[in-house]
């Protein structure tokens, strides 16, 4: 059975290595657009540096599918990335809204997820401010 473009897609992201990159060449439209908390980019090129740039700055990142919901024209996804920086395992759960053209190619691909408490309150100056506004902030039990 053929898989569609999607479960691809898919398969890639859950084994994606520094090499594998170069494998979304076939399932991503050349016009794809991306966005996350750090980036905002369009073109092939653009997309997959984005990813050549994670591996150049983190170890052995890390993505697992925990969900999905899908239609002809997009796919929503609830994962969780796992990666080492700042001397220790980070974890990141996110969303993204992944969209397709008639030919299943990708032509978008937008992640949401909290850089606040994923990175920046790892952050030694950042952190300690985060931390303390939570203490005034955050309501008891």
């Amino acid at each position: 059975m053929k898989k569609e473009p999607i479960e691809k897609y898919l398969d890639l992201f859950c084994n994606l290595t520094f090499s594998s990159i170069k494998n979304f060449d076939d399932i991503i439209d050349d016009n794809i657009e991306f966005s996350d908390p750090f980036n905002n980019i369009k073109g092939k090129e653009n997309f997959k540096n984005v990813f050549y740039h994670m591996f150049k700055n983190v170890k052995n990142p890390k993505f697992i599918i925990l969900d999905l919901s899908n239609n002809k024209k997009r796919t929503f996804l609830k994962w969780e990335m796992s990666f080492y920086a700042f001397k220790s395992k980070q974890i990141i759960m996110g969303m993204s809204e992944i969209n397709y053209n008639e030919t299943g190619k990708i032509i978008s691909h937008h992640d949401y997820w909290d850089s606040l408490n994923g990175i920046f309150i790892k952050l030694p100056f950042i952190g300690f401010l985060y931390k303390a506004s939570l203490k005034i902030f955050s309501m008891k039990n």
